[in-house]
């Protein structure tokens, strides 16, 4: 009995030993701005890009990795194929102004709960790690007690009853769900990041207020955006920025609630009490904006709940009429759900689009109606859900399946 607290004790030791030296390096490399690591673009890919036509699919040549890829992400091969898609984290936003895609998001518990950061450069087909990730705090599922508060504390601190890593990060952070955006108008993304910190230990969630983070690309720094007064933390969320209201609209199901997020001035305006009724979107829904017709494109369902078949349905939110509408309620159509079916808006061909993991999907909004596309070359292969993001720069859609090293690009065929 002794031998095996003695073996527990120097385990722990050695862990947290290791734990902290990594933070310490990161906080060293940390200090200085970012400055934005650009790429040689290669031919090859350039060459497909150019030479793609409308409704075609092709896998682009193995991508590349870059920037700060710490030990703890080599454990997972992000070093050979970057973030990949994880639990519940497909969104996948566009950077206007950095002409990047960005991504980040923990798993559900196994194998990581990660605060890294990355974006994808297409011409170089590179993926770049922008910030490192803190420890990973579900290591210690397996200790218990004293000895477990001890690391957890090492590793982290509570300010006005938020917990944040040493670097001031996210601590122990859980999915993107849909609720991941890009605001250009401070160059930040934006994580409404629902039920943090499930150790338990240095404080419990205050549920009490919205548990809102941005990640600032430029300076390579997270910040935790305490608003007052705002909505309370909410799990299974959508956010989008919306250049039209030139903020990010947040809905919520199940706490009923929609609001808009002006990121300038850090306030929240209440835009209406959602009803819990099928005449709304439920939770885990994915959506996109038409900007040409200022319509918020909402999909949710599939599958079945209870051994009932799930019918999938279709929303439009008028965001200057500020109304609702139903408008396909059907056992047809792509599945809409935050994690197995990514959607993207595509500005040139005026559709929505999802990708399942073996299809694309097509939705115009003055046809409400969903059309399974078969695409010329390449089609989504993928045994598991893809991320995805709409590239304006190239005039694609971008999709990266978890495990196959090669990311996926389809243009889509123009409406007339």
């Amino acid at each position: 009995m002794m031998k095996s607290i003695l073996k527990l004790m120097i385990t722990v030791s050695l862990i947290a030993f290791a734990f902290n030296n990594l933070i310490g390096e990161e906080k060293v490399k940390d200090k200085a701005k970012v400055k934005m690591l650009t790429f040689k673009p290669d031919p090859a890919v350039l060459k497909i890009l150019k030479n793609l036509k409308e409704n075609e699919g092709v896998y682009l040549p193995a991508l590349k990795t870059a920037g700060n890829i710490n030990a703890e992400q080599k454990k997972f091969n992000m070093h050979k194929n970057g973030p990949s898609p994880r639990d519940y984290c497909l969104k996948w936003v566009w950077a206007p102004d950095r002409k990047r895609a960005l991504f980040c998001g923990a798993n559900a518990g196994t194998p990581h709960r990660l605060n890294d950061v990355w974006e994808f450069d297409l011409a170089s087909n590179t993926w770049v790690c922008l910030w490192s990730p803190d420890p990973d705090m579900n290591k210690f599922r397996g200790i218990k007690g004293e000895e477990k508060k001890k690391i957890v504390e090492a590793n982290g601190y509570v300010k006005d009853r938020v917990t944040f890593t040493n670097r001031g990060a996210p601590f122990d952070p859980v999915h993107t769900w849909w609720a991941l955006t890009y605001d250009p108008n401070v160059k930040a993304l934006f994580w409404v990041m629902g039920n943090q910190n499930k150790t338990g230990f240095l404080s419990k969630m205050d549920r009490s207020f919205m548990n809102l983070w941005a990640y600032y690309p430029y300076e390579n720094r997270w910040e935790f955006m305490r608003t007052k007064p705002s909505p309370r933390v909410a799990n299974a969320s959508i956010l989008e920025y919306i250049p039209d209201l030139k903020g990010s609209l947040w809905y919520n199901y199940g706490f009923k609630r929609m609001d808009i997020y002006n990121a300038k001035a850090n306030t929240w305006t209440k835009l209406m009490k959602v009803p819990q009724t099928r005449d709304y979107p439920g939770s885990e829904a994915v959506s996109a904006y038409d900007s040409e017709k200022k319509i918020l494109v909402v999909h949710h369902g599939g599958g079945t709940h209870r051994g009932k078949p799930m019918l999938k349905r279709t929303y439009h939110y008028d965001i200057m009429g500020k109304k609702w509408s139903k408008v396909i309620e059907s056992e047809e159509g792509p599945y809409g759900y935050d994690n197995r079916t990514p959607m993207v808006y595509d500005s040139v061909a005026k559709v929505c689009l999802i990708i399942e993991s073996k299809a694309i999907w097509s939705y115009k909004v003055g046809d409400k109606k969903w059309s399974k596309i078969t695409p010329i070359g390449a089609s989504p292969k993928g045994r598991r859900a893809y991320m995805a993001c709409y590239n304006p720069e190239y005039n694609v859609t971008m999709a990266y399946p978890k495990g196959m090293n090669k990311i996926f690009v389809y243009r889509a065929k123009k409406n007339k």
